[in-house]
């Protein structure tokens, strides 16, 4: 995670859109699919969300003020889990604080057979919050 994170905030070295390009190199096939495995797509879709939201991720991790890991890595079914999260903390370049929980797939095919993958980026709430505090009364039992 500190390795997206900081090629991120470094998008353009050592070229342009490198960090963004890191990311697409590290999802997994669902983002990819979602994209149609079409990388400029994904690449302008970075760029339209940080520009148009301080507070996304990518607004956050390309132009934000800081970021700290808050947890440590917690792989799902212990140390032979194929599923990890960890939760960081990110300040964005208008000062909101955003939590984000990523959810990572250990690679269990060529290529990079092994590697950790991006499969999810979550966004807490305003509040930092990522679990609803109140159910509310639409729902029923």
């Amino acid at each position: 995670i500190p390795l997206v994170m900081i090629a991120l905030k470094n998008n353009d070295v050592p070229d342009k859109d490198a960090g963004i390009k890191l990311v697409w190199e590290f999802a997994t096939d669902t983002t990819q699919y979602v994209f149609r495995n079409n990388r400029t797509e994904f690449i302008e879709s970075c760029h339209e969300t940080a520009e148009e939201f301080p507070t996304s991720f990518y607004g956050v991790a390309i132009n934000g003020q800081s970021w700290n890991i808050e947890t440590k890595v917690n792989r799902v079914g212990g140390e032979s889990g194929w599923i990890a999260t960890q939760v960081i903390k990110t300040v964005s370049s208008d000062g909101r604080l955003r939590r984000w929980q990523w959810e990572l797939r250990k690679n269990k095919r060529p290529p990079c057979l092994g590697c950790w993958k991006i499969e999810s980026i979550g966004s807490s709430d305003r509040n930092g919050d990522f679990e609803a505090r109140d159910r509310g009364n639409g729902w029923s039992d």
